[in-house]
């Protein structure tokens, strides 16, 4: 009669099996395991390579059509403000806020998905920030203030303007009225630092740890995966990125010379 004995491996026992025997076994069953084991990761890693691919296809799919309902419900509000009443004017407002917070999820997505090769070259900050600024809905009561310095960066400028327009962006919807964002910069010998600090009213103490991971957000339509793209995106620039409150301020770290990525 045969006996299952319970442990981390597991063997049949039998009074006439021999102690040669038993080592053969516990050794064949040891080796199944183990390549079980060595497969799991493989096909864990593969499955996420797949899950990956496939997101990025399907929201990169998405956002043509998303554009197209912005730049159109933008196009009748402006064509359209002294012949559509007041509530159609909202109405058309509403669709085109709505479809920005969709695309911006979809960015989110695409950003934290997709991970080409950095295209390094030298780039001038205010270049970049005002790009972006323009880029960006804000308010007419929030302020942007860019460097009185203009360093140079070397960067991938498509990434790192990801970067501005996820930590501005949070800026403008944190301050949520009138209010402020100063950009600062500076330069060490080694490295070129850029602090972002808005006046909102900033990140709450149990969740400053928590802001740059995957997934973790405080908002109702976030994604979780912006801040996430944004240290990624640093940390493959060889750089730093880290926060602090009172005030809300966001620091960068670059490299002001080139490295191997």
């Amino acid at each position: 009669m045969y006996k299952i004995v319970q442990r981390t491996e597991f063997w049949l026992t039998r009074s006439n099996i021999t102690k040669k025997q038993k080592i053969q076994v516990i050794g064949a069953s040891d080796s199944v395991m183990s390549d079980s084991r060595q497969k799991e990761p493989e096909q864990g890693h593969d499955r996420l390579v797949h899950i990956g691919e496939l997101t990025s296809r399907i929201t990169h799919d998405m956002r043509n059509p998303l554009t197209v309902i912005i730049n159109y419900s933008t196009m009748i509000q402006k064509n359209s403000k002294n012949k559509l009443d007041k509530k159609s004017l909202e109405q058309l407002a509403l669709i085109e806020n709505e479809a920005r917070k969709m695309y911006r999820q979809i960015e989110d997505v695409l950003n934290y998905v997709k991970l080409p090769p950095l295209k390094l070259q030298n780039h001038s900050l205010h270049d970049i920030l005002k790009k972006v600024i323009e880029n960006i809905q804000t308010a007419d009561d929030v302020e942007i203030q860019i460097p009185k310095t203009n360093p140079q960066i070397i960067c991938d400028i498509d990434k790192l303007e990801i970067v501005f327009v996820n930590l501005i962006t949070n800026a403008v919807e944190a301050i949520s009225g009138e209010g402020s964002i100063t950009i600062n910069a500076k330069t060490t010998p080694d490295d070129v630092i850029i602090e972002i600090e808005d006046s909102g009213p900033g990140i709450a103490e149990e969740d400053l740890a928590k802001v740059f991971e995957p997934l973790f957000t405080t908002k109702q339509s976030g994604t979780g995966l912006g801040l996430s793209s944004c240290k990624n995106i640093i940390e493959r620039h060889r750089g730093t990125i880290s926060v602090k409150n009172n005030p809300t301020t966001f620091t960068i770290k670059l490299p002001r010379r080139e490295s191997t990525v």
